[in-house]
């Protein structure tokens, strides 16, 4: 197996590739077209559908409908329902709508993004979407502001595979930690990338980027944690389960 290609920015650091939305794998496929036969919601689908496009034209990284259909599932079977939601990595908005999706009206989803300009279009796509009174968007860096903002039942982090990881492979840890202090007891973490396109199975690290050293350690400390338990779910990327014991 070899290494993928990565695209190196302006300051040194490596840019990695953009995951697909979608697996080539039949089976994964079919699940695709067992997904589209779900009722048709008005006006959300229809954003949803159009972020999977403009996704894919402009090489944005979002999780996708099967991962989406997933996490709100998994919000909807959980009871009591989550009140207060971290997205960590909005993007164009995208989990942040699965997210809110799954949650009761009365619900909060907060979501963090780096980016002023996805910021942006997030919350335009948000706001055609009908869920513009359900998500709050917050421009800025994680670790600054996720001390500031109190505990959560649930925490999506879909952010270490960005190139802001690249600078160090302990970052990931740092966030790690971060995010079992504002996760309440019997709270529930997720993780995307767990797979990073397949790179953590290398053994050899000499030629592995910080991010991918980082997802490596990511993943290692969660499934030994004392105080989790935790599963990859195999769907696209591979999705981080874990349940925090109180």
């Amino acid at each position: 197996m070899q290494i993928t290609q990565n695209i190196f920015s302006g300051n040194g650091r490596v840019a990695l590739p953009i995951v697909p939305q979608q697996s080539d794998d039949p089976l994964a496929g079919y699940a695709m077209q067992m997904l589209r036969l779900r009722p048709h919601t008005a006006p959300l689908d229809d954003v949803l559908r159009e972020m999977e496009i403009v996704a894919a034209n402009d090489q944005i990284p979002i999780i996708g409908p099967l991962e989406g259909a997933i996490i709100q599932t998994l919000l909807k079977m959980r009871q009591p329902a989550p009140r207060r939601v971290l997205d960590i990595g909005t993007s164009i908005g995208y989990s942040a709508l699965w997210l809110a999706r799954g949650l009761p009206d009365d619900s909060h989803v907060i979501s963090i993004e780096i980016d002023p300009q996805r910021a942006q279009m997030a919350r335009k796509f948000i706001e055609r979407a009908g869920y513009h009174h359900q998500i709050e968007i917050l421009e800025g860096d994680v670790m600054e502001l996720l001390p500031t903002l109190g505990k959560f039942d649930l925490i999506l982090q879909d952010v270490i595979k960005h190139i802001y990881f690249g600078k160090s492979s302990k970052l990931s840890l740092q966030l790690l930690e971060l995010c079992l202090d504002h996760l309440v007891d019997d709270g529930v973490l997720l993780g995307d990338n767990a797979f990073c396109m397949g790179e953590v199975l290398h053994e050899n690290t000499t030629q592995l980027p910080a991010q991918v050293l980082g997802i490596k350690a990511y993943n290692e400390t969660i499934a030994s944690h004392n105080q989790l338990d935790s599963v990859i779910l195999p769907v696209r990327d591979g999705l981080w389960l874990s349940y925090k014991r109180g």
